[in-house]
């Protein structure tokens, strides 16, 4: 024990010693977690210390940068943010990977009552908690899996209950972060059930510090996109899908997406519905930000 209690000393001086490099707006545009969950990691877990400067800003070194990679690590396997600080010590390698968070089963408990406000209160704290990332594997995804496996009388109200409040929770969180940068992302849909896939890809791109325009229940001609989004200045679109096109407007949309001049990201169960799609989309990453700044 008391070589282990040496070691740890060691790496806090060691740390220390580091001089900070980077702003808590760049630690987020390297590892992405946005700010919010940095500052929470910090003040309500205890999980970073960066150091400040005179006027009390926060800088964090290359240490803590890999300290923020090994709590997503641990994350990824499933492990409760609060329960991570006893275990930063540890090989995620030692971990067994879990499918859903510790928390899981008490927001379904929470969903079967029909607890609307306990339930608002749990999302918002772990929107504001862990990174998109890891919430929508593991928090957003099992439970929505969970829910549609569900056949009893109350199922299909459940099921309602839980989207429209993911859905509620997801908008206010983007609305609360300003964006300045130049940057716009096209978010849309041709659904016309509502999902908390779409505000969450809205999320995403604003915490990416990205100015979003969204457009959901879209029924109109394709082509007749093309001049809103000049229009907009939009670099980027995204569209979410959870249901099978219809022919025509399979075939418009592949149309439109090979002759676009942006990147078209194709997200949701749409890209399993038709391969096709995931043949033509964006992979992954959008445009980098430029001349971005993301206030939270």
């Amino acid at each position: 024990m008391r070589c282990n209690t040496k070691a740890a000393t060691q790496r806090v001086n060691n740390r220390h010693q580091e001089k900070p490099q980077y702003a808590i707006s760049d630690v987020s545009e390297k590892t992405g977690v946005n700010t919010v969950t940095l500052r929470a990691w910090q003040r309500r877990y205890g999980l970073l210390n960066p150091t400040r400067t005179e006027k009390g800003h926060r800088l964090y070194s290359e240490s803590d940068i890999e300290r923020i990679q090994l709590i997503l690590s641990w994350l990824d396997k499933g492990v409760s943010i609060g329960k991570v600080k006893p275990l930063l010590e540890q090989s995620p390698a030692n971990m067994v990977s879990a499918e859903a968070l510790d928390i899981t089963a008490e927001v379904l408990a929470s969903i079967d009552a029909f607890s609307k406000e306990s339930l608002e209160k749990t999302v918002l704290q772990l929107l504001k908690e862990y990174p998109l990332s890891v919430l929508e594997k593991q928090f957003f995804f099992p439970i929505q899996q969970h829910l549609d496996g569900l056949d009893t009388p109350l199922s299909d109200a459940q099921r309602a209950f839980w989207i429209s409040l993911c859905r509620k929770c997801l908008i206010s969180t983007e609305a609360q972060i300003k964006s300045t940068g130049k940057q716009l992302i096209v978010v849309m849909s041709f659904d016309n059930e509502g999902s908390y896939k779409l505000p969450l890809e809205l999320l995403r791109a604003k915490q990416q510090g990205r100015r979003t325009f969204l457009l959901e229940n879209y029924q109109g001609k394709l082509f007749g996109l093309d001049r809103m989004i000049d229009q907009v200045n939009a670099c980027s679109v995204v569209i979410g899908g959870e249901k099978a096109l219809q022919n025509k407007v399979l075939n418009d949309l592949i149309a439109w997406v090979t002759k676009a001049g942006i990147p078209i990201k194709i997200t949701g169960t749409i890209k399993q519905i038709h391969p096709e799609l995931a043949q033509i989309s964006s992979d992954g990453s959008l445009p980098e930000r430029q001349d971005s700044e993301v206030k939270q």
